[in-house]
C-alpha cells in the first residue's frame, strides 16, 4: 500500500513515470531500520517510556546506514526516505530536526503516505479510522498531527488524490479478506 500511495501522490505533484516507479519501490523500505530495534520495544503493547522512545527514534539513522550501502538509484532514494520520513516541515521532527526544503521531497511524500496508512490501519493499541476521519486529522490536525508538519505542495497533492488513496486502501483490504480462509470444520 505505502508504495502505491506514494506513487499516486508523486504523480499528482508532476513526477514522471520513472520517478513514480522509483518511489513505489523505495517508500515501503522507510522503516527497514526497525530491524535494529529491540523486540521488547518493537513489540511492546502500549506507550513507550522515554528510554524506549529514544531507542525507537534511532530507526531512521539505522535504515539510512543499511540502505546507503547500495549504489542503485532506487536504494539511494530509499536511504534518503528512511533517514527523513519522521522529519516535519516545521522543523519539529527527528532525527535531525530538518526544516522545510531541507527535507527531500520523496521523504515528504512518504511521510504523508505513511500517516495515511497508519491511521487507516488497526493496531493492537488503536482502532482503524475511516477515510473521512483520516482526512480530517491530516488536514485539520488532532493534537499530535498538524498540517504544519507536512510540505504544503505535497499536502495539496495528497488532498487532490485522496479518493484514489481510499480506493487503493479498500482494494488491498478486500485482497486481505480474500486471503483469510475459513477454518475447515
Amino acid at each position: 500500500g505505502m508504495g502505491e500511495y506514494a506513487a499516486v501522490i508523486a504523480e499528482k505533484i508532476g513526477w514522471d513515470t520513472d520517478w513514480c516507479s522509483m518511489i513505489r519501490l523505495a517508500a515501503p523500505l522507510h522503516d527497514v531500520g526497525k530491524v535494529g530495534m529491540r523486540d521488547a520495544v518493537l513489540l511492546k503493547n502500549g506507550p513507550l517510556d522515554d528510554t524506549e522512545a529514544s531507542h525507537m527514534k534511532e530507526h531512521p539513522e539505522i535504515g539510512f546506514r543499511i540502505l546507503s550501502e547500495s549504489t542503485f538509484p532506487v536504494m539511494k532514494m530509499a536511504a534518503r526516505i528512511a533517514l527523513c520520513h519522521h522529519e516535519r516541515w516545521d522543523g519539529t521532527g527527528y532525527p535531525r530536526a530538518l526544516k522545510g526544503s531541507q527535507i527531500p521531497v520523496e521523504a515528504s511524500i512518504t511521510t504523508l503516505a505513511d500517516v495515511y496508512d497508519a491511521l487507516r490501519s488497526a493496531r493492537p493499541y488503536k482502532r482503524a479510522m475511516t477515510h473521512e476521519e483520516v482526512m480530517k486529522v491530516i488536514t485539520e490536525g488532532d493534537g499530535r498531527t498538524s498540517p504544519e508538519h507536512f510540505r504544503p505542495d505535497v499536502l495539496e497533492a495528497f488532498k487532490a488524490c485522496a479518493d484514489r488513496l481510499a480506493e487503493i486502501f479498500d482494494r488491498l483490504a478486500d485482497v486481505e479478506q480474500a486471503n483469510v480462509r475459513e477454518p475447515v470444520t
